[in-house]
């Protein structure tokens, strides 16, 4: 199920683009009676798409801390799993990761492959050197290629098992990961697993605490929320499980994509199939350290996920898939972008407000927005204590935190959409991966979760 052509997906995406600049214009009105002239500003429709986002929100996070969880199944036999671990310039990272692939504890049969992606940093030699030591093969791309999409197709081609397993350079792996992830895919109906990504060096700084906070609760609860009501389980990049059937059935990986893993995910629901999150297989990896490079991370994941709803939307229209399945593959896509353009609209709003002599402003009851913003903290507050436990304090330091980061989008959206203009414009794409330093990396024997 291929993505639709890059016109037709710049097309979805400005006609988006007109609808709001549409709805904005039609919310503001001049009014001249008797002379008194003032501005009518309507603020209904911007407040019913902040309660739909906070309703949705708040009952995904309060059905997800109290349903059950589906139980992994069982195999007559178990599969073969090829790890794939693409890598480009990950010198100071690379070996680790090799190493604690290579020490996975699975009864069933097992191969590493590493795709060196032209690097030029001495990853190269320090994969030959392993290669003499360690079952594990290394393949390279070929000249010109672009992207982890594009080693990831190269692994799979080079590699054997029924399962692709895929782990990132900076990838650090108890030796029951594989084990602990396999039994997720033993119905047929389901395609892939996601582990539980965790940051291994969350008390360096403020930035890599802050992601911690993110990994280890909030994607986390969002991750079990989605999975016990049925809703939209995503694929991480980094340790993640799919069944290679699967994977052919939808065309592979998306070369074209920033987001590989988004991508894949959309495709694979849009086919019928389940993902499942395997909480219990934790995956370390490297926060980012630096505010520049975290900008640019979260700038092209959110660049990956415009790309998606542009190039998916119709289909996901049609799609005969469930319809909260299908409503949080929306709220998923387009939540950030609308969160903030909600903010945006709403600055230029009071903007007004503070210029013009005379504005008068059509709200819904306070009632009514304080009771959506209750459903939400309630949600959140039920599902944090579900993950953490009854500690008020952290519970508090955790949340003020992440309210602190969240304003980040009003710099990344933005910056995104700036970015996504102009390679529609000019046809470039930028592809620029984080960059790791390796300080702090555990062992694969002494990774155990560090306190909230």
């Amino acid at each position: 199920m291929p993505p639709r052509s890059p016109a037709a997906r710049h097309l979805v995406l400005a006609a988006l683009a007109l609808v709001w600049i549409a709805a904005v214009v039609q919310s503001i009105t001049f009014h001249d009676v008797l002379e008194f002239r003032y501005y009518v500003v309507n603020l209904v429709w911007l407040q019913y798409l902040f309660l739909l986002l906070a309703i949705f929100g708040g009952v995904i996070l309060l059905l997800g801390a109290v349903r059950r969880r589906p139980a992994p199944g069982g195999w007559a036999r178990l599969p073969m799993v090829s790890i794939i671990i693409p890598a480009k310039d990950e010198v100071r990272v690379i070996e680790g990761a090799v190493r604690s692939a290579c020490a996975q504890d699975y009864r069933g049969g097992l191969e590493v492959v590493v795709v060196d992606d032209h690097s030029t940093d001495g990853t190269s030699e320090v994969l030959a050197r392993l290669a003499l030591e360690l079952p594990v093969r290394v393949v390279r791309t070929r000249p010109g290629s672009i992207g982890k999409a594009e080693a990831l197709q190269v692994g799979v081609a080079a590699s054997q098992g029924e399962l692709i397993a895929v782990f990132d350079a900076d990838a650090r792996l108890g030796p029951e990961v594989i084990a602990r992830m396999v039994p997720h895919l033993a119905e047929p109906g389901v395609a892939a697993a996601q582990g539980r990504r965790l940051v291994h060096n969350g008390r360096r700084n403020v930035l890599t605490r802050i992601q911690e906070d993110e990994y280890r609760i909030f994607q986390t609860l969002l991750q079990r929320a989605r999975q016990a009501v049925g809703a939209f389980v995503c694929l991480a990049g980094n340790g993640l499980i799919v069944k290679r059937q699967a994977l052919d059935a939808v065309g592979g990986w998306n070369a074209e994509a920033l987001t590989e893993d988004i991508d894949l995910t959309v495709r694979l629901h849009l086919a019928g199939w389940d993902i499942r999150y395997c909480y219990e297989a934790e995956v370390w990896e490297e926060g980012v350290v630096a505010l520049r490079d975290l900008i640019r991370q979260r700038e092209r994941w959110f660049e990956g996920a415009l790309l998606c709803l542009g190039g998916y939307l119709p289909q996901i229209v049609r799609a005969r898939m469930p319809l909260l399945r299908r409503a949080d593959m929306l709220f998923f896509l387009s939540g950030a972008l609308l969160s903030t353009l909600a903010v945006l609209t709403g600055y230029l709003y009071a903007m007004m407000g503070l210029t013009l002599r005379a504005v008068a402003f059509i709200q819904l009851p306070q009632a009514v927005l304080v009771s959506a913003s209750a459903l939400l903290t309630v949600g959140l507050v039920a599902a944090m204590t579900a993950e953490v436990g009854v500690r008020p304090l952290r519970l508090a330091g955790v949340v003020a935190r992440w309210t602190l980061f969240s304003f980040h989008t009003l710099l990344i959206v933005p910056l995104a959409i700036r970015r996504y203009i102009y390679g529609a414009v000019t046809g470039a794409r930028d592809w620029r991966k984080t960059a790791h330093d390796g300080l702090g990396s555990p062992s694969a024997e002494g990774m155990a979760a560090p306190p909230v």
